[in-house]
């Protein structure tokens, strides 16, 4: 098996340089993409079904009494809340799937500049990404629950299932999985670190402007894309 190491410095580095190319797209992609969520959870939560704090300790009283009727409109007003949730969550899906696949195909010469076509994957492909992230959530949780593995250690083995995933779309999702902790293997330290100096990057961006944490966003996201291409060669 070979053995690659990540070179934060030079994943950074190459982030920063896409960045600098494509960055401004990329960061309006995010702004409008968090503004559409949010504006559509705000009509789902407020708008459609304006909710008073009192409505739920009244509701509360009515059921801890019995009431069939309050039990139902508890159940239609988590639900309007629920609604706009899930709206913006298939809404982050799908711009953090297109992107990496965009990021990927900027990387590997498939896509010259940011288009829509990136965007254009098969239905299944975000499926099996949301059964990837849930999977690797839940392994995440038990090693940290259960203190069988240090979460940190489990979280940064599993870095790259979902990128692997949009890379390799005819992947089944056992396979991504494993191919994230095979790449991954002795480059834990490295990846911790990547992601702190990322963190910190973000806050930068977020201390200068809204727009600035935007374009902080698009410089994580080339920097991981550049990291998961240096790893890559570790699965041969």
């Amino acid at each position: 098996m070979a053995n690659f190491s990540l070179d934060i410095s030079g994943a950074i580095s190459t982030g920063w340089e896409y960045a600098k190319k494509h960055g401004i797209l990329i960061a309006v992609i995010y702004l409008v993409s968090s503004l559409i969520s949010g504006g559509l959870q705000n009509v789902y939560s407020t708008h459609l079904y304006p909710i008073d704090p009192n409505i739920f300790h009244e509701l509360g009283q009515r059921i801890a009494q019995g009431d069939a009727e309050a039990l139902q409109q508890a159940a239609e007003t988590y639900g309007y809340i629920e609604i706009g949730t899930l709206i913006g969550a298939i809404i982050g899906l799908i711009i953090n799937v297109g992107l990496y696949n965009l990021t990927l195909g900027i990387a590997s010469g498939r896509f010259t500049e940011v288009c829509l076509k990136a965007f254009q994957l098969p239905f299944t492909v975000y499926l099996k990404v949301v059964a990837v992230q849930i999977i690797t959530s839940i392994l995440i949780f038990i090693s940290a629950l259960f203190c069988i593995i240090p979460a940190f250690y489990v979280g940064s083995r599993l870095t790259f299932a979902t990128i692997y995933m949009v890379d390799h779309p005819d992947a089944d999702i056992l396979e991504a999985i494993k191919a994230s902790w095979k790449m991954t293997e002795g480059n834990v330290l490295a990846l911790i670190g990547i992601s702190l100096l990322l963190i910190g990057i973000g806050l930068i961006g977020l201390l200068c402007c809204c727009v600035g944490y935007y374009f902080a966003l698009a410089i994580s996201l080339f920097a991981m894309t550049a990291a998961y291409y240096q790893l890559k060669g570790n699965l041969v």
